[in-house]
């Protein structure tokens, strides 16, 4: 992204983003960044003007907004390499590359010091334990950042270490145009200013023009309406209020036909960057641990079982809809969430209790993009979160808790979440319309009885001065507290997790969470 002012952003949809400014602007910026005034020496600055403890307190002072199972620092299950671990991936085979006196990189030392991302890399190298995809991603930030220099750097890619796969049509170039022929050029003039740099990626073949992310002949070029590119055969509503849909044809010529427009339960508003009619709400349903759970339509329950369970089916719809069939399926174990299974799209993505990540029986480093962005898996503080567009949001915390987000469908669900029709009374309490139990479950033991001092140890939940009280407006603590004490009184006698999983709902409601862990002893 480039303005008008100067200012240059870019991400490499992965961890790597950059900011570019010019000199105009020194020392007059703030944030993680720094203040821009030629002096390193006074960047650690929290928000209120203060030196900063330590990264943890600078971060957390910078923060913009709250995300479900973000807190500041790593509070458990820490993972730290020791040097002499790191020192395992200093070889050419991993990070060594990027320091390394001849090697591709060498014509780069003295513009860009290689040590802070030699440092990165041997930190994912080691947590991941030499997993190329992370090597390959620490040295490709290496090359980006030389290359914005106007630096030429050797190849440094091959065969056996982080060979390039292009998409088809495309090819790898270590230095490419920044201004490839794309679609959109044939049709009109694009800003070139940054013509003096190259970088490295996929780029179209001989005779293939960029098409958003595809390359495609010239035939197959898309419209462009109002200086906006629109590839062929995509629908899209030209502007508000929605009541005309417009399509780019065979031809490349645009169809435009009046739609009734958005219905009640939607708006017409922009999400993801697209125009349409999105929702104006969207429901939970919640799997709280220790067997309880509520409906989209607010149903409070507790299966008390230990088996597979469905939580969500949408069929497939009509051919003309488009509409994919998911499926979200959940493994408990006495008070524990085992595995949560997710299909759609065509692709199986298992959620196990731990950290793995498989994909169709594959295990992936995250963030993921399935199908072409249709089915997206990410890790957001300690919860991993899967996004299916134009469905279902599922929030797994890898212990106890799940929530599944669900826009009004024009399907009926199925499941232990309800049908979604608004009326709590009709939500089976037995699940029953999961078909039949699986022969494997088994009946978990009525909830033990509690001591007032076991009791206690819950309390601070529903306490109306305590850290969670910010939260009770937007989620009641009534359940979470129930689910608590049969986790301290029968499931080993740590609360934690279930105020972790209040916690995590009470910021998915945007109620107003307080500092809890010091609180709590968690």
């Amino acid at each position: 992204i480039t303005t008008d002012a100067g200012v240059t952003v870019t991400f490499d949809w992965y961890s790597y983003a950059r900011v570019i400014i010019p000199n105009t602007y020194a020392g007059a910026v703030c944030g993680l960044c720094g203040n821009a005034n030629g002096d390193p020496h006074d960047d650690f600055v929290t928000r209120d003007g203060h030196r900063a403890d330590n990264e943890t307190h600078l971060g957390d002072s910078w923060k913009v907004g709250d995300v479900p199972g973000c807190s500041p620092g790593c509070s458990e299950g820490c993972q730290v390499c020791s040097d002499a671990q790191k020192r395992a991936y200093c070889g050419d085979k991993h990070c060594g590359l990027l320091g390394k006196k001849r090697g591709p990189f060498a014509a780069c030392h003295d513009v860009i010091n290689p040590a802070p991302y030699l440092d990165d890399c041997l930190f994912d190298a080691c947590l991941y334990e030499g997993h190329q995809d992370t090597v390959c991603q620490a040295i490709g930030a290496y090359v980006s950042a030389c290359q914005s220099q106007g630096v030429a750097v050797r190849p440094w890619r091959t065969a056996a270490f982080c060979s390039p796969v292009c998409p088809p049509n495309q090819h790898y170039e270590l230095c490419g145009s920044p201004c490839p022929p794309s679609c959109q050029g044939e049709a009109g003039p694009q800003d070139c200013s940054d013509a003096s740099t190259c970088s490295e990626g996929c780029f179209c073949n001989p005779g293939f023009f960029r098409s958003g992310d595809h390359c495609v002949p010239l035939p197959q070029c898309g419209c462009v309406l109002e200086g906006r590119y629109y590839p062929r055969g995509v629908q899209f509503y030209p502007e508000p209020p929605c009541t005309q849909r417009c399509v780019c044809s065979e031809n490349g010529g645009l169809e435009c036909h009046p739609t009734p427009g958005c219905s009640s339960d939607e708006e017409c508003t922009v999400q993801d960057g697209v125009l349409g009619c999105h929702p104006r709400t969207c429901r939970q349903c919640q799997v709280l641990g220790a067997g309880a759970y509520s409906t989209f339509d607010g149903h409070l329950g507790n299966f008390g079982v230990s088996c597979t369970l469905l939580l969500l089916q949408l069929e497939q719809g009509e051919p003309e809809e488009e509409l994919e069939p998911i499926t979200v399926a959940l493994e408990q174990e006495d008070t524990q969430v085992q595995r949560v299974t997710v299909m759609a799209h065509g692709v199986t993505v298992v959620m196990d209790r731990g950290r793995q990540w498989e994909v169709d029986g594959e295990r992936h480093l995250l963030p993921l993009w399935l199908r072409g962005g249709a089915v997206g898996v990410a890790q957001v503080g300690s919860h991993r979160l899967l996004q299916v567009q134009g469905g279902p949001k599922i929030l797994y915390d890898g212990n106890a808790y799940v929530v599944l987000t669900l826009p009004p469908p024009s399907r009926r669900p199925r499941g232990l979440c309800g049908n979604f029709n608004g009326d709590p009374k009709d939500d089976d309490p037995d699940g029953g319309a999961l078909g039949n139990p699986l022969p494997n479950c088994t009946r978990l033991a009525p909830a033990p009885s509690c001591s007032p001092a076991q009791a206690r140890r819950c309390a601070v939940l529903a306490d109306p001065e305590g850290p969670f009280a910010g939260c009770h407006g937007a989620v009641p603590p009534r359940t979470y507290l129930v689910t608590c004490e049969r986790q301290v009184c029968g499931g080993g006698g740590d609360p934690c997790p279930g105020f972790q999983g209040y916690a995590a709902a009470c910021q998915a409601a945007g109620g107003a969470l307080r500092e809890w862990r010091e609180a709590t002893g968690c």
